[in-house]
């Protein structure tokens, strides 16, 4: 096969899996250009867990066993991928995994991925935008004694407004905000508007557009879900956020418990900043990346299988997702 072929071929395989789908052509041919075309016989292991995760593997043919804490995890086959999850969220194999039979793939090397990220914003945002399509759903199938976070019944808030001290202290105490530099947080201050609202209001119903996200710094949010499963939000919650992210309707119904305060922002502000601050858009999909690993690893642990579902993201409709 000839190179332009080749790279064609890859090219229009990348197109098929979630996250390069939201691809242009020119970051897709750059991605296509650094994959290397791996064969492996059947009782390889590719991936250690605990160990460090050397490159992202695109299955195009075969299927492999993962295995955590020695037991049995699940499977991932063609045109799943391994390995892209822990690369994003910068931690550790989650799994120990071997191959079934004779696998093939595309392996990108975990560093190359990383770069590409940093000097290609385009594929940030859609890996960004995937993280959160993955949450969406998988919050949705959790009981609902499993979502919301610990509420504040009676909050005390104080008359004056946030000055940009209280709000940088606020947002730095944040997953997705720990790890960057102040500065960058400052900027972030500056994309959002401090709220209070009186108890009862309501922020938005099931199926309303997702518009906004707000981080609760006082007071509890009360949630309910299309069937009736209901929690609540509590301070350090980033209310809405992941929806938003996902450009995908609101899941849950918000309605105000008690008095709140907050910072409301819009995603076309906050998208803006990480373009021109990788270290602050790296750490933030970083942290939604842990929290998603986190989150398949409760399923699992509830009897539900996480990596054998298909997902509509990435504008694939309903598609094999992987780990």
């Amino acid at each position: 096969m000839s190179e332009a072929l080749d790279l064609t071929k890859r090219i229009l395989y990348l197109r098929s899996i979630p996250v390069a789908a939201m691809l242009s052509p020119a970051v897709l041919k750059i991605i296509a250009a650094a994959l290397v075309p791996r064969t492996w016989p059947a009782g390889t292991s590719i991936m250690r867990e605990n160990q460090p995760v050397p490159a992202l593997y695109l299955i195009t043919h075969g299927s492999v066993t993962l295995r955590r804490g020695g037991e049995a995890f699940g499977k991932l086959s063609a045109p799943q991928t391994l390995g892209f999850l822990n690369i994003v969220a910068q931690t550790e194999g989650s799994y120990d995994v071997t191959c079934d039979g004779e696998t093939r793939a595309y392996e990108l090397d975990a560093d190359v991925l990383l770069d590409l990220m940093e000097d290609q914003f385009e594929l940030l945002e859609a890996t960004l935008r995937y993280t959160a399509e993955r949450l969406y759903f998988d919050l949705q199938e959790l009981p609902p004694e499993s979502l919301g976070s610990t509420p504040e019944p009676s909050p005390i808030i104080s008359p004056e407004p946030m000055d940009l001290v209280e709000r940088i202290l606020f947002l730095r105490s944040q997953s997705g905000f720990m790890h960057a530099n102040v500065n960058a947080v400052a900027a972030a201050c500056r994309k959002y508007k401090e709220v209070r609202y009186e108890p009862g209001h309501v922020l938005w119903k099931v199926g309303d557009p997702s518009t906004s996200v707000l981080i609760l710094a006082r007071g509890t949010i009360a949630c309910e879900t299309a069937t009736g499963g209901k929690f609540k939000y509590g301070p350090g919650t980033g209310v809405g956020g992941v929806d938003t992210i996902a450009r995908k309707p609101r899941w849950y119904s918000a309605v105000t418990e008690t008095k709140i305060q907050g910072l409301l922002g819009e995603p076309a502000g906050f998208l803006d900043l990480m373009e021109h601050d990788y270290s602050l858009a790296s750490e933030f999909v970083a942290s939604l990346a842990r929290g998603l690993i986190q989150l398949i690893e409760r399923k699992s642990r509830l009897g539900l299988q996480p990596l054998a579902q298909l997902r509509d993201v990435s504008g694939l409709g309903a598609a094999p997702v992987g780990a």
